[in-house]
């Protein structure tokens, strides 16, 4: 990626082919899709990218097993081909995880349609060549996998398999491979309105959010990828628009991989006809998700008690002995879907049975939306996207899209891929680097995770944990201001490394070492950088507030 200030520069005095508004995955993809077929592409985000639900999602890549419960076969079909695309495009980031659904004696009809449905699942998974399947295991050898469950009424489960990612990781390595064919983009610039040439669209004007300065960039076609705020940028070419999007709200809660244990992901059938997941990720587990209508700030979704007690009775409903409470919770996170309104119900419906669907529409002035979707089938987004495109550029002739083979990480093929990462594990250990640093920098970096240990290198006390009981290093905010546009202690922790979801009370105790050390690379003032460790301090005690009564301070 370019600098910012070189985006900016660019950004002010380019026509682009196309302009794409949000910096999420719907965005990242149709940026990455353009890009490769040789359009000017300039990528907008109005704060951080994947900073709204492409960084609060459950980090699965999947291939829609719910689906088949309603008979949507071909969508099955498509996102399995999808999973196993970006196994073999991000094979540091999109990794195979097993699963186990418990299985009850009480419920020997939802038994019998789990075996039919996994059976179905691996059927249509045959196309995307996975080698998986799904196997029946008994009482004995689900405890064995899972020792927090319950042995009463356990009937044995069912193991299958998807995939796991990091969700914001996956959103960045997407715009840096948009970036590496010419693309540009741009965080924190936010869309204020659009220049038009009689009733067509002839650019947007942007406000940059970190210097109050204000430009119109001009572009032939437009793009709004803004998830769950689509409708605030349709009206602002259109006053009139009617609401398209209705949000609904899932949260998210972790606690320590100590207080329930389990050595593979869970897929827990509820009683009102849903689905909790329990998946061991970033040394910890992730428990999720909710579903329900929100009416609320979009800006600012946050998790509430009666969400969370939801999520710790579902899972205790599954143990004796590990039962956990509001205590045990390290971190939480909300995140909203943007469910597209496919009838003129309002925003009270029931969210769990509306459609996932995505829906690309034009609105005033040729803006071209893309609402609703899956972070899974993004590419797919991407591609019918940019089939309305090509149909405003008539000066130009976009060429075929190439993002079903661009590897993301930085590779080129996986043969590079296993050598740079020998390469990448062996310098590191010269270096004394801890083995789970290693794999966390590779995981999450690719191959700039070699440009990571060269900042070790250069300076060794930069090797040092940010918190201690998580594998990120100080060398990684470094590279993240320098590399990957991160402005604020909320770009870091949120986003580059994860811990203000993972411990919220840790990410609190090591703000201020990180925020010394942005104020170095970025030239803060003390002014600015009390502001960041306040701002940083006020969202972590709102998402401890709904756990604990305790405020925590810097």
């Amino acid at each position: 990626m370019k600098s910012r200030t070189e985006s900016l520069q660019v950004a002010k005095h380019r026509l682009f082919d196309l302009l794409v508004i949000g910096g999420g995955i719907a965005g990242a993809g149709v940026a990455q899709n353009a890009a490769s077929r040789g359009l000017s592409v300039l990528l907008i985000e109005k704060d951080d990218f994947a900073s709204g639900t492409s960084s609060r999602t459950t980090k699965l890549i999947h291939g829609g097993l719910r689906y088949l419960e309603q008979f949507r076969v071909k969508l099955t079909r498509q996102l399995c081909q999808e999973r196993a695309r970006l196994e073999r495009l991000a094979p540091h980031l999109v990794r195979d995880f097993s699963f186990i659904l418990p299985l009850s004696k009480k419920h020997q009809l939802f038994n019998w349609k789990a075996h039919l449905g996994l059976a179905l699942y691996d059927l249509v998974a045959l196309s995307a060549q996975s080698h998986h399947h799904f196997n029946h295991l008994g009482p004995s050898a689900v405890l064995e996998s899972a020792p927090a469950l319950s042995s009463r009424e356990l009937a044995g489960g069912l193991k299958f398999h998807d995939c796991i990612t990091d969700d914001a990781r996956i959103v960045l390595e997407v715009i840096k491979s948009a970036c590496q064919e010419g693309a540009v983009a741009l965080n924190y610039i936010q869309a204020k309105g659009f220049a038009s040439k009689g009733t067509a669209l002839d650019g947007v004007v942007c406000r940059d959010r970190y210097t109050g300065d204000e430009f119109t960039v001009r572009s032939k076609a437009v793009v709004n990828a803004t998830g769950v705020w689509a409708d605030e940028v349709c009206k602002l070419a259109d006053p009139n628009w009617t609401k398209k999007i209705t949000p609904s709200k899932g949260i998210h809660i972790i606690v320590p991989a100590s207080a329930f244990e389990t050595n593979t992901a869970l897929f827990l059938p509820t009683n009102d006809n849903r689905y909790v997941f329990v998946v061991p990720w970033q040394r910890a587990l992730m428990i999720g998700t909710t579903d329900e209508a929100y009416a609320g700030d979009i800006n600012n979704p946050l998790p509430n008690r009666d969400e969370i007690d939801y999520l710790l009775h579902i899972v205790n409903s599954y143990t004796d002995t590990h039962r956990l409470n509001r205590s045990d919770i390290t971190g939480c996170f909300a995140g909203l879907r943007p469910l597209v309104r496919f009838s003129a119900s309002g925003d009270s419906e029931d969210t769990s049975s509306m459609s996932r669907d995505h829906l690309i529409f034009e609105s005033a002035l040729g803006l071209i939306n893309v609402a609703g979707g899956k972070l899974t089938s993004y590419r797919l987004m991407a591609e019918e996207v940019m089939e309305t495109v090509s149909q405003k550029l008539t000066d130009v002739e976009p060429g075929v899209s190439r993002t079903a083979n661009m590897m993301l990480g930085g590779w080129s093929h996986k043969n590079e891929y296993l050598a740079q990462v020998a390469n990448i594990s062996s310098k590191a250990r010269n270096l004394g680097v801890d083995p789970s640093i290693i794999d966390h920098l590779i995981a999450s970096y690719g191959a700039e995770a070699e440009t990571v240990i060269d900042i070790v290198e250069q300076h060794p006390h930069l090797g040092e944990r940010i918190c201690s009981d998580y594998p990120p290093i100080l060398a990684e905010v470094v590279f993240s201001v320098q590399n990957e546009m991160a402005l604020c202690l909320e770009d870091i922790f949120f986003r580059r490394t994860r811990l203000a979801i993972l411990n919220s009370r840790q990410t609190l105790e090591a703000a201020s070492k990180v925020a010394h050390l942005m104020q170095q690379l970025l030239e803060w003032d003390k002014v600015r950088l009390q502001a960041e460790l306040n701002s940083l301090e006020t969202q972590m005690n709102e998402h401890l507030q709904p756990v604990s009564d305790m405020v925590v301070t810097v």
